[in-house]
């Protein structure tokens, strides 16, 4: 019997993982997850055969659960100024980017709003975040037991970068990979995405919105993450701040505006949830004043029904006739006229 197929897809964010995962688990026909961290006892959980995606270091520890657990590495590398594009955009979408190495760095708050060419970008970009969320990459590329794909051939020919993948791999179970191929381009999977996955997608799509000055500043700071993989900072020169600016604007504009919906529809729900709130405790607050009230007539009924017992109690064995004389007794003592006198006419 075949070893069970377990493969885990280990890159910096932004990458081109989510494609290449769901790639490999329709070429092998098996269930795919994507986790921000996995504990000593998530391990045992997994599925027998899986694609898993994690963006982690190669730590001596993860490296041993990974082959304890019968998985093979695979990462991915992609033009570092594409990845950097492509996170200001997924940030506004996902809201969950600070889960990215549990927040190593610090995280992509400082983005909302940025353009490419802003200094909150730049900033960003020769920053320590950037630089560890390229480290992912960085660790696991040019290691033998580790498949590496660059994101600009896969973009090339899909179903031939994925016959290599698998070649390393194990036998695909699909057949027909281009068919694999052609049902999974960035189109097809966009509306499936509900979180920003495939933005974009183009290979040097950052050519369009970062200028010559800011693309250099950044490449000044991360060289390894350029000469690495063989990618080169080769901005366009005739590039103006506002014509970046509005091809960012056309390209991002939807991202934003959907990211302002939800805010304002946070909003909403928010004071929606705030006036539900108010008047539950308005409600409350009623329902103990009458309870209250309730209470205090209660109390008050039961000093009565004790008072009469009181009064009455020197009656309780009498009967008849009896009853009758201890009336007229009762009167008598309190100067009340038993038998009041005819008035004359």
């Amino acid at each position: 019997m075949a070893d069970p197929v377990r493969v885990a897809i280990l890159s910096t964010p932004r990458s081109g993982n989510t494609w290449l995962r769901w790639l490999l688990a329709a070429a092998y026909r098996v269930p795919d997850l994507a986790v921000h961290k996995m504990w000593d006892s998530d391990w045992a959980g997994l599925p027998r055969e899986c694609v898993l995606q994690l963006h982690w270091n190669r730590t001596p520890k993860l490296r041993d659960r990974l082959a304890e657990h019968g998985f093979r590495a695979v990462t991915v590398a992609r033009h570092p100024l594409d990845t950097l594009v492509s996170i200001v955009p997924f940030a506004l979408t996902d809201g969950d980017t600070h889960n990215w190495l549990q927040g190593t760095g610090g995280d992509e708050s400082g983005l909302f709003g940025a353009s490419p060419r802003s200094r909150a970008f730049v900033r960003y970009a020769t920053g320590p975040r950037a630089a560890a969320l390229f480290s992912v990459t960085a660790d696991w590329w040019g290691e033998p037991d580790v498949t590496a794909v660059r994101y600009e051939d896969l973009v090339a020919d899909p179903a031939g970068e994925l016959a290599k993948v698998c070649g390393r791999l194990a036998p695909p179970r699909e057949p027909d990979l281009a068919a694999v191929a052609a049902g999974h381009t960035l189109d097809r999977l966009r509306p499936r995405a509900g979180n920003g996955h495939f933005w974009q997608g183009r290979p040097g799509h950052w050519r369009e919105l970062i200028p010559a000055a800011e693309a250099a500043e950044i490449a000044a700071a991360i060289p390894d993450a350029f000469a690495r993989y063989g990618y080169a900072c080769d901005p366009d020169p005739a590039l103006t701040a506002d014509a970046a600016d509005e091809n960012w604007v056309r390209a991002a504009g939807p991202a934003f505006r959907a990211a302002m919906q939800r805010s304002l529809d946070a909003q909403a729900a928010a004071e929606a949830h705030r006036k539900a709130a108010d008047a539950a405790r308005q409600q409350a607050n009623e329902a103990d004043d009458r309870a209250a009230r309730a209470t205090a007539e209660a109390a008050r009924l039961r000093a009565k029904v004790a008072e009469l017992e009181a009064r009455f109690a020197p009656f309780s064995g009498l009967r008849g006739f009896e009853v009758r004389v201890a009336r007229w007794l009762a009167a008598v003592r309190g100067g009340v006229r038993v038998f009041p006198s005819r008035e004359r006419k």
